[in-house]
């Protein structure tokens, strides 16, 4: 696969993942800058991402982890996409890749639910 189509195919797994904590924290949640859902879900993936590496690889893992993906970007939108593309690239197991994505919608709802006083 190029990194054109990683990269394409995380777009769209982060944009059904966004759908989805929209769906689970309520649509009462603001989301006219673009930018609240997105912070949510990358936010969320790195504690699950981290907390993964923590428990299945090492120290250097966590941190090379989040020296690649712990600054903010400056396109937000781009950052949950950019978390995806690299635990496709690490081949992290599918079905772990799933465990993370439910959790780290379940937790970026909840913080966007609390966020607006829902």
């Amino acid at each position: 696969m190029s990194s054109d189509d990683l990269y394409r195919m995380a777009a769209m797994d982060a944009k059904m993942l966004q759908d989805r904590i929209l769906t689970a924290a309520g649509r009462t949640i603001d989301v006219s800058d673009g930018h609240a859902v997105a912070q949510a879900l990358a936010d969320a993936l790195l504690a699950v991402v981290q907390d993964y590496l923590t428990r299945t690889s090492n120290e250097y893992d966590v941190e090379l982890f989040l020296e690649v993906n712990g600054s903010k970007p400056e396109s937000i939108t781009s950052w949950p996409v950019n978390i995806l593309a690299g635990l496709s690239l690490r081949r992290i197991p599918t079905a772990d890749r799933h465990a993370m994505c439910e959790s780290a919608v379940q937790i970026a709802a909840r913080r966007l639910r609390s966020t607006s006083g829902s």
